[in-house]
């Protein structure tokens, strides 16, 4: 007896386990999480590339179509200029200075005739001093003496052939600029013309990029020669302080190409800028050959990157879908997957608490399944074993009680 008495209880077997403080979730909560989880990053991940490669696209599909109306309006404001150097250069030839006064005149005033943009023609003999001048909007000055040598529209027309002057306003209104032609030979003079650039001003505002895209041009200087809003060029606006403009201004100029500067590739010549109104655009620019011009085409990012943001509300619609659809899913299969675990965890606690008659019936043709049949076995045997235990202690209870 002292040996029982002194011997510690065995209570680990018999005293229930006290419960876990840690905080436990359903299996059903993780296997939804689980598979929203899957679907949500899929889908993320999906919608990520598919707007990369929208966004990529749309702006390449933008900038290429702007580019090549850049392109386009400068190589005809080229194209302009070199009519009027062509049709000034029959006053340039070497017997049109020996001819008289008067057939002078009459070729100028052909000229005038024959190109509209012209408004004024003027020779200057070799000297540099005005010999003649017929205009459109003056009375015409023969031999006036007016000593022109030490400009450049004289200077600078012998030395390189021709000189294109700045673009200036008449009167405050429509933009003109020089053009200076030096006559084949030794010391035969120059023929100099004022241009009115409203043909540019057409050749721009027929430009039509999207909904409110539109085209400008400056000059060398970044002042605005043409643009949309009449207004802008008669206030003579500078539009150097731009980025876009100020950058195109600072590259290497391609003035005496006879085509308009390209780059190799589009990006070169566009980017996303900020427009001369506020906000941002996606602008692409092309030098004009020869006068270091710059053409601009823009257009608004909104506008350009509309299939991006139909993109972006088209994935986010899926999203949507897609973890609506994961939400019913995971829970419909997270509910065939417990609840037989719970009528499983329900059948064992029955036979632990000493009904060994339960039986588990499961049928899910899986690993749950044989999981519920080897509990049956399991109690059955425990049952048969428990009953031989019962048979045993009756008989050797019923010999003591014999004996």
């Amino acid at each position: 007896m002292s040996d029982i008495a002194l011997a510690p209880r065995q209570t680990g077997a018999s005293r229930e386990r006290e419960p876990s403080t840690r905080r436990r979730f359903p299996l059903t909560l993780k296997l939804a999480a689980a598979l929203v989880g899957l679907v949500v990053l899929v889908l993320l991940v999906n919608g990520a590339i598919n707007m990369w490669l929208s966004y990529g696209e749309a702006k390449s599909a933008a900038l290429g179509v702007q580019q090549e109306k850049a392109q386009a309006a400068a190589q005809r404001v080229g194209e302009f200029v070199g009519e009027i150097e062509n049709q000034i250069g029959w006053t340039t030839r070497l017997e049109w200075s020996r001819v008289p006064l008067e057939q002078q005149r009459y070729d100028f005033t052909r000229l005038l005739r024959q190109v509209p943009a012209l408004t004024e023609v003027s020779y200057l003999d070799g000297s540099g001093k005005e010999q003649l001048k017929v205009s459109r909007l003056e009375p015409d000055v023969i031999a006036s003496g007016r000593d022109f040598s030490s400009e450049p529209r004289f200077t600078t027309a012998v030395a390189d052939k021709i000189w294109f002057g700045s673009v200036y306003f008449r009167r405050g209104s429509e933009p003109y600029m020089t053009v200076a032609v030096a006559h084949a030979g030794h010391n035969s003079g120059v023929t100099v013309a004022e241009v009115n650039l409203k043909l540019i001003w057409d050749v721009i505002t027929s430009i039509r990029v999207g909904q409110k895209g539109y085209a400008y041009v400056v000059d060398e200087k970044g002042r605005l020669v043409a643009h949309p809003d009449l207004s802008l060029v008669l206030r003579d606006t500078d539009f150097s302080q731009l980025p876009q403009v100020r950058q195109s201004l600072h590259r290497p100029s391609s003035a005496a190409s006879e085509l308009p500067a390209t780059s190799t590739t589009p990006a070169e010549n566009a980017e996303i800028a900020t427009a001369y109104e506020g906000g941002s655009v996606l602008t692409a620019q092309a030098e004009v050959p020869r006068l270091n011009w710059h053409v601009f085409v823009q257009l608004p990012v909104a506008e350009a990157l509309a299939p991006v943001y139909a993109s972006l509300i088209q994935t986010i619609a899926l999203l949507g879908l897609g973890l609506l659809l994961a939400l019913v899913a995971g829970s419909y299969l997270a509910r065939r997957l417990v609840v037989p675990i719970r009528h499983l965890q329900e059948g064992a606690e029955r036979i632990g608490g000493g009904d060994l008659t339960q039986r588990i019936e499961i049928k899910t043709g899986d690993e749950i399944e044989t999981l519920a049949d080897r509990f049956n076995q399991m109690a059955g045997r425990v049952r048969e074993s428990y009953e031989t235990l019962e048979a045993k202690v009756e008989t050797r209870t019923k010999d003591l009680n014999e004996a």
